[in-house]
């Protein structure tokens, strides 16, 4: 009876640390992706925040960007972490 239990016992660890690497992993791997776009990003780039500002990066610095907003260029200083993306729509009406 002893081993039956240790057998179950093990299964069940095992059952419990595979469904957590299947629900970690997907974001960790999107984690870093996000990361790698936001260490990428340049001057010209046009970008969307957490909070929905949009806007083309006017200088980069090291933790954070210098976003100009249209139409009135404004310009604001955002910590890199807040950038959720590159924007593909179109922002300007030149």
């Amino acid at each position: 009876m002893e081993v039956k239990r240790l057998i179950v016992t093990l299964v069940t660890v095992f059952l419990l640390l595979g469904l957590y690497y299947l629900t970690t992993m997907p974001k960790r791997k999107q984690a870093k992706e996000i990361k790698k776009m936001q260490d990428g990003l340049k001057k010209g780039d046009k970008i969307i925040t957490y909070t929905g500002l949009s806007g083309i990066i006017e200088e980069v610095l090291e933790d954070r960007i210098i976003l100009s907003t249209n139409p009135d260029k404004v310009k604001l200083s955002i910590e890199k972490w807040a950038v959720a993306g590159i924007d593909d729509r179109n922002l300007s009406k030149e």
